[in-house]
Protein backbone atom coordinates (compact mmCIF):
# COMPACT_ATOMS: atom_id res chain seq x y z
CA UNK A 1 0.00 0.00 0.00
CA UNK A 2 1.44 3.38 -0.98
CA UNK A 3 1.86 6.35 1.36
CA UNK A 4 -0.93 8.14 -0.52
CA UNK A 5 -3.28 5.18 0.03
CA UNK A 6 -2.36 5.01 3.73
CA UNK A 7 -2.77 8.78 4.18
CA UNK A 8 -6.57 8.52 4.08
CA UNK A 9 -6.37 6.76 7.47
CA UNK A 10 -4.16 9.39 9.13
CA UNK A 11 -5.86 11.56 11.73
CA UNK A 12 -3.24 12.84 14.16
CA UNK A 13 -0.49 15.39 13.74
CA UNK A 14 2.21 12.74 14.20
CA UNK A 15 0.57 10.37 11.72
CA UNK A 16 0.71 13.13 9.11
CA UNK A 17 4.43 13.72 9.79
CA UNK A 18 5.66 10.13 10.14
CA UNK A 19 7.18 8.64 7.01
CA UNK A 20 5.66 5.28 6.14
CA UNK A 21 8.24 4.74 3.39
CA UNK A 22 10.81 2.62 5.21
CA UNK A 23 12.78 2.35 1.97
CA UNK A 24 13.81 6.02 2.37
CA UNK A 25 17.34 6.12 3.83
CA UNK A 26 17.40 2.30 4.03
CA UNK A 27 20.95 2.34 2.66
CA UNK A 28 21.96 4.11 5.88
CA UNK A 29 20.20 1.82 8.37
CA UNK A 30 22.27 -0.30 10.71
CA UNK A 31 22.51 -3.92 9.58
CA UNK A 32 22.96 -7.12 11.56
CA UNK A 33 26.57 -7.74 10.47
CA UNK A 34 27.64 -4.19 11.31
CA UNK A 35 26.25 -3.69 14.84
CA UNK A 36 29.22 -3.00 17.10
CA UNK A 37 28.90 -5.10 20.24
CA UNK A 38 32.28 -3.82 21.41
CA UNK A 39 30.51 -0.49 22.01
CA UNK A 40 27.47 -1.03 24.23
CA UNK A 41 27.17 2.66 25.07
CA UNK A 42 23.61 3.87 25.56
CA UNK A 43 22.53 6.56 23.07
CA UNK A 44 19.55 8.90 22.80
CA UNK A 45 16.93 8.50 20.11
CA UNK A 46 16.72 11.17 17.41
CA UNK A 47 13.31 12.57 18.50
CA UNK A 48 11.07 13.07 21.53
CA UNK A 49 7.38 12.14 21.66
CA UNK A 50 4.90 14.50 23.31
CA UNK A 51 1.90 12.37 24.22
CA UNK A 52 -1.38 13.97 23.16
CA UNK A 53 -4.88 12.63 23.77
CA UNK A 54 -5.31 12.11 20.03
CA UNK A 55 -2.23 9.86 19.97
CA UNK A 56 -3.73 7.60 22.65
CA UNK A 57 -7.28 7.46 21.27
CA UNK A 58 -6.31 6.90 17.66
CA UNK A 59 -3.79 4.20 18.61
CA UNK A 60 -6.61 2.34 20.36
CA UNK A 61 -8.80 2.85 17.30
CA UNK A 62 -6.05 1.48 15.05
CA UNK A 63 -5.83 -1.61 17.28
CA UNK A 64 -9.62 -1.96 17.12
CA UNK A 65 -9.66 -1.72 20.92
CA UNK A 66 -12.92 -0.12 22.03
CA UNK A 67 -12.02 0.00 25.72
CA UNK A 68 -13.34 3.44 26.75
CA UNK A 69 -10.37 3.92 29.10
CA UNK A 70 -8.23 4.11 25.95
CA UNK A 71 -10.64 5.63 23.47
CA UNK A 72 -13.06 7.96 25.30
CA UNK A 73 -11.46 10.92 27.03
CA UNK A 74 -14.60 11.88 29.01
CA UNK A 75 -15.19 8.32 30.22
CA UNK A 76 -11.52 7.99 31.25
CA UNK A 77 -11.64 11.28 33.21
CA UNK A 78 -14.48 9.87 35.33
CA UNK A 79 -12.76 6.50 35.87
CA UNK A 80 -10.56 5.57 38.84
CA UNK A 81 -7.55 6.43 36.61
CA UNK A 82 -8.83 9.97 36.02
CA UNK A 83 -7.34 10.09 32.53
CA UNK A 84 -6.81 8.15 29.32
CA UNK A 85 -4.84 4.92 29.69
CA UNK A 86 -2.65 4.13 26.66
CA UNK A 87 -2.87 0.72 25.03
CA UNK A 88 -0.04 -1.53 26.31
CA UNK A 89 1.55 -1.64 22.84
CA UNK A 90 1.53 2.17 22.53
CA UNK A 91 5.24 1.99 23.42
CA UNK A 92 5.94 0.69 19.90
CA UNK A 93 4.66 3.96 18.44
CA UNK A 94 6.79 5.93 20.87
CA UNK A 95 9.92 3.92 20.01
CA UNK A 96 9.48 4.19 16.24
CA UNK A 97 8.95 7.94 16.56
CA UNK A 98 11.86 8.49 18.95
CA UNK A 99 14.42 6.32 17.15
CA UNK A 100 14.02 8.27 13.91
CA UNK A 101 15.88 7.47 10.71
CA UNK A 102 19.46 8.48 11.57
CA UNK A 103 21.90 6.85 13.93
CA UNK A 104 21.68 3.86 16.22
CA UNK A 105 18.45 1.91 16.43
CA UNK A 106 17.24 2.79 12.94
CA UNK A 107 17.44 -0.92 12.06
CA UNK A 108 13.88 -1.23 13.44
CA UNK A 109 12.76 0.31 10.12
CA UNK A 110 14.71 -2.20 7.99
CA UNK A 111 12.89 -3.43 4.88
CA UNK A 112 12.58 -7.21 5.03
CA UNK A 113 12.67 -7.37 8.84
CA UNK A 114 10.31 -9.71 10.66
CA UNK A 115 9.01 -9.36 14.20
CA UNK A 116 9.37 -12.49 16.38
CA UNK A 117 8.03 -10.73 19.49
CA UNK A 118 9.03 -8.20 22.11
CA UNK A 119 9.59 -8.14 25.85
CA UNK A 120 8.11 -5.07 27.53
CA UNK A 121 8.38 -4.11 31.21
CA UNK A 122 6.17 -1.24 32.42
CA UNK A 123 7.09 0.76 35.50
CA UNK A 124 4.51 3.56 35.17
CA UNK A 125 1.66 4.29 32.78
CA UNK A 126 2.35 6.82 30.07
CA UNK A 127 0.30 9.97 30.55
CA UNK A 128 -1.11 12.57 28.19
CA UNK A 129 1.11 15.66 28.43
CA UNK A 130 4.37 13.80 29.05
CA UNK A 131 7.28 14.19 26.68
CA UNK A 132 9.05 10.88 26.21
CA UNK A 133 12.62 10.28 25.10
CA UNK A 134 14.25 6.92 24.47
CA UNK A 135 17.72 5.70 25.37
CA UNK A 136 18.89 2.52 23.69
CA UNK A 137 21.80 0.17 23.32
CA UNK A 138 22.54 -3.17 21.65
CA UNK A 139 21.54 -6.05 23.91
CA UNK A 140 21.93 -9.29 21.94
CA UNK A 141 22.58 -10.67 18.47
CA UNK A 142 22.29 -14.32 17.54
CA UNK A 143 21.47 -16.78 14.77
CA UNK A 144 18.66 -19.26 15.36
CA UNK A 145 17.47 -21.74 12.70
CA UNK A 146 19.51 -19.81 10.12
CA UNK A 147 17.81 -16.46 10.90
CA UNK A 148 19.63 -13.37 12.17
CA UNK A 149 18.10 -11.90 15.33
CA UNK A 150 19.01 -8.49 16.73
CA UNK A 151 17.82 -7.13 20.07
CA UNK A 152 18.17 -3.65 21.55
CA UNK A 153 17.28 -2.51 25.04
CA UNK A 154 15.12 0.62 24.71
CA UNK A 155 14.31 2.60 27.85
CA UNK A 156 11.56 5.23 27.68
CA UNK A 157 11.82 8.18 30.09
CA UNK A 158 9.54 11.15 30.61
CA UNK A 159 10.62 14.78 30.74
CA UNK A 160 11.59 14.34 34.42
CA UNK A 161 13.82 11.34 33.56
CA UNK A 162 11.43 8.90 35.22
CA UNK A 163 11.84 5.45 33.65
CA UNK A 164 8.38 4.57 32.32
CA UNK A 165 9.09 1.42 30.36
CA UNK A 166 11.85 -0.90 29.18
CA UNK A 167 11.46 -2.76 25.92
CA UNK A 168 13.73 -5.43 24.48
CA UNK A 169 13.02 -4.84 20.80
CA UNK A 170 13.85 -7.88 18.68
CA UNK A 171 13.68 -8.32 14.91
CA UNK A 172 14.82 -10.92 12.42
CA UNK A 173 16.88 -8.88 9.96
CA UNK A 174 18.56 -9.27 6.63
CA UNK A 175 22.16 -10.10 7.56
CA UNK A 176 24.10 -7.72 5.31
CA UNK A 177 23.72 -4.40 3.58
CA UNK A 178 23.67 -6.29 0.28
CA UNK A 179 20.68 -8.33 1.53
CA UNK A 180 18.83 -5.06 2.19
CA UNK A 181 19.72 -3.83 -1.31
CA UNK A 182 18.29 -7.07 -2.77
CA UNK A 183 15.07 -6.54 -0.83
CA UNK A 184 14.84 -2.94 -2.05
CA UNK A 185 15.13 -4.22 -5.63
CA UNK A 186 12.26 -6.66 -5.03
CA UNK A 187 14.35 -9.79 -4.53
CA UNK A 188 12.67 -11.50 -1.58
CA UNK A 189 14.49 -14.85 -1.46
CA UNK A 190 16.88 -14.03 1.37
CA UNK A 191 18.79 -16.98 2.72
CA UNK A 192 18.49 -15.69 6.27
Amino acid sequence: MSHAELAKYFKTEKQMEFSTDFFTNAENYEVWDEIDFANLKEVDGQNTFEIKAEDVTFYAEGCLDENPLMSDEEYAKNSPYGELVPHPLFITTICFWCVGVKGKGNWIRTPGARNPGQVIEFYENFKVGETIHVKMKPHDRYIKRGKCYLQYQMDAYNQDDVLKCRMYATLILPRTREDIRKFLKGIRGLED
